[in-house]
């Protein structure tokens, strides 16, 4: 009977060791994803996209419409407009999902980014074509804000100097009553102009000149 009930106690226990063993492998199996199971992260959250073909199809348009009004005929030039034209469409679309109901910060982004599609429109075309450019920009910004400038022309003028002007006696007195005026120099000479346009002179020699309204003159020495 003892050797039976020592028996069973050590089959218990080889049992229970075996058990134990096997325990960490089993959970290992549980937790541990096989080769051929596939791992989704944020599959529930959907990818956002640039609708870029719409930016695209609307850059070529006014590129084409800026190269026939610039006379354009270089296509690396014409390239360049469409890739400004194409950044440019781009942000208004950023500018109309941040600024939702700000209407004055979105006024004011909208000439930022069409200012500075103007300034890159400068750096690309000749000067000529850039003032064309500029008489028709309100078209090409579809009524967007922009700052008004206009293409700087620089010439070359040669000028001869001007005559030094000739001054005369200072005015230390003057005055004004209804239509008369009076003027006195600083080197004696006295004017008198009537509201009808007759003028008398006195110089400081006593000299008088007297011109009527009519233009005619007199002389008293």
């Amino acid at each position: 009977m003892k050797k039976t009930l020592l028996f069973l106690s050590c089959a218990a226990s080889v049992a229970i060791a075996s058990c134990s063993q096997n325990k960490p492998a089993a959970e290992d199996a549980a937790t541990t994803p096989s080769a051929d199971t596939a791992v989704v992260v944020n599959d529930a959250v959907p990818a956002t996209s640039t609708d870029s073909t719409a930016y695209r199809t609307e850059a070529d348009q006014l590129a084409s419409r800026i190269a026939d009004d610039l006379k354009l005929t270089d296509t690396v030039v014409v390239t360049r407009i469409q890739k400004t034209y194409y950044t440019r469409g781009r942000r208004l679309n950023e500018v109309d999902s941040q600024y939702t109901s700000d209407t004055t910060g979105r006024y004011a982004a909208l000439r930022s980014i069409n200012d500075e599609t103007d300034r890159s429109v400068k750096s690309i075309v000749t000067e000529p074509q850039y003032t064309t450019y500029a008489a028709n920009r309100g078209a090409y910004y579809d009524g967007t804000p922009y700052t008004a400038s206009t293409a700087t022309t620089t010439t070359t003028t040669t000028q001869t100097a001007a005559p030094a002007r000739r001054r005369g006696p200072a005015i230390v007195k003057y005055e004004r009553d209804g239509g008369d005026v009076k003027i006195e120099y600083a080197n004696g000479t006295k004017v008198k102009i009537d509201k009808d346009g007759e003028r008398k002179t006195k110089y400081a020699s006593g000299r008088k000149v007297k011109v009527d309204d009519d233009g005619e003159r007199k002389v008293k020495d």
